[in-house]
C-alpha cells in the first residue's frame, strides 16, 4: 500500500481483521479491516485471495486467471473510463499467486445474479462496456500481450473435451427441468463449441469474458466492474451478448436487444470508433453462445453450491434460450 500511495511512506499496520464476502467461484474475497501504528492508511480494504477450495484454485492457477487479474490492475487501469475498484496493491507469494488489494467498495450494493435488472440498469452495465472497448478498438498491443486471454478466433486447446465432461456430470442436475429444445440446444453447442470459437471473427477489442450482474456493484448512477481473471481480448459482441442474456429475462431480452446493440453501435461512435450497425447485429448473434461458452466448462470444475447450482441452472437456460431465439446455429458450423 505504501508503494501505490493509498498508506503513508512511514505508515506501519498494527492490527488486521478479516472476514469474508462475495460469492467468487474461482477466489476467495475478504474485507479488511485495518489499524495502522504510524502514518496515515486506508481503514479499510479488500484483499482477493486464491482459492481456499482445491479443485477451484487448481482450475484458476491452469488458466493464469490469478496473475491475470493483477497485470490487468498494473497495466490497464486508467486507460479507459470504466469503472472499477482503485488498486492498492499487490501482495506477490511464493506460490506464484498473487494477492491483490482493492479498493473498499462495501457501501455500493450487490444484486443477485437470478433477479433480472431494470433497463436502466442495464444501460449503465452497456455504457460501462462502450467505455471498455472504445480505446482498445483494433489496438495491436492487446496481440501483443502475452497474459491477455484469447477465447476467440483461435483454437482453445481441450475446449471440447472439458466441455463434454463438465456437462455430462451437470446435465442431469442442472437441465433436468429445461425443455428438450433446451436441453438439445446445449447439447449441439458443447459438440461444436471448438469450431465455433476459432471461427468467430470481426473487429477485436479488450473483452472481460464475465461480464455479469454478481461480477458488479451498483450505486446511484454507478456501475462497479470486478472480477476481471478472464480479461482478455477478442469479440467485443462477446461481453455485451453475455451481460444481455444473463441480466433479461429472455422475453424482455428478445424484445429490446435489437434497441440496445443499435445503442452500442452509436455509442462507439460517439468515442470514435465506426462499428456498422448491420456487421455489429451479426456478431452480436454469432456472440450469442458466450454464456454457454463461459458456464458450461465450470460446472464440473467449481466447488458446488446451493446457489452456485442455482445460478448455473438459470443461467445456463438463459444461454440456450437466446441462442434459440437467435437463431445462432448457423455459427456452428
Amino acid at each position: 500500500m505504501r508503494a501505490s500511495g493509498a498508506a503513508a511512506p512511514q505508515a506501519v499496520l498494527r492490527r488486521v481483521e478479516a472476514r469474508p464476502i462475495g460469492n467468487g467461484l474461482m477466489a476467495d474475497t475478504l474485507l479488511l479491516a485495518l489499524e495502522w501504528r504510524e502514518g496515515a492508511g486506508p481503514a479499510s480494504a479488500v484483499a482477493k485471495v486464491p482459492s481456499t477450495d482445491e479443485a477451484a484454485a487448481r482450475t484458476a492457477a491452469s488458466l493464469g486467471a490469478y496473475e491475470r487479474e493483477a497485470s490487468f490492475y498494473l497495466e490497464f487501469v486508467g486507460e479507459s473510463d470504466i469503472d472499477v475498484p482503485a488498486l492498492l496493491g499487490v501482495i506477490e507469494s511464493s506460490t506464484g499467486a498473487p494477492t491483490l488489494l482493492l479498493e473498499d467498495l462495501s457501501a455500493l450494493s450487490a444484486r443477485d445474479q437470478l433477479e433480472p435488472v431494470g433497463l436502466d440498469v442495464l444501460e449503465q452495465m452497456r455504457a460501462q462496456l462502450a467505455a471498455l472497448q472504445a480505446p482498445f478498438w483494433g489496438s495491436a498491443r492487446l496481440a501483443e500481450t502475452p497474459w491477455l486471454h484469447r477465447r476467440l478466433g483461435v483454437p482453445i486447446p481441450g475446449i471440447v473435451e472439458r466441455m463434454q465432461g463438465s456437462w455430462a456430470k451437470a446435465r442431469d442436475y442442472l437441465a433436468d427441468g429445461y425443455d428438450d429444445e433446451e436441453r438439445a440446444q446445449i447439447d449441439r453447442f458443447v459438440a461444436g463449441a471448438g469450431g465455433w470459437a476459432e471461427r468467430v471473427g470481426g473487429p477485436v477489442s479488450l473483452v472481460h469474458h464475465d461480464y455479469r450482474i454478481d461480477n458488479m456493484l451498483f450505486g446511484p448512477d454507478r456501475v462497479v466492474v470486478l472480477d476481471w481473471q478472464t480479461v482478455g481480448w477478442g469479440a467485443p459482441m462477446f461481453d455485451l451478448a453475455y451481460a444481455m442474456a444473463t441480466s433479461l429475462t429472455p422475453d424482455t431480452r428478445a424484445q429490446v436487444e435489437r434497441d440496445v446493440v443499435r445503442t452500442h453501435v452509436a455509442d462507439l461512435f460517439a468515442r470514435g470508433v465506426e462499428f456498422d450497425e448491420d456487421e455489429a447485429w451479426r456478431a452480436y448473434r454469432e456472440a450469442s453462445f458466450a454464456t454457454l461458452l463461459m458456464l458450461v466448462p465450470p460446472t464440473g470444475s467449481v466447488k458446488r453450491t446451493e446457489r452456485g447450482d442455482q445460478v448455473f441452472r438459470d443461467l445456463l437456460r438463459r444461454g440456450a434460450r437466446i441462442a434459440l431465439d437467435l437463431g445462432a446455429d448457423e455459427f456452428l458450423g
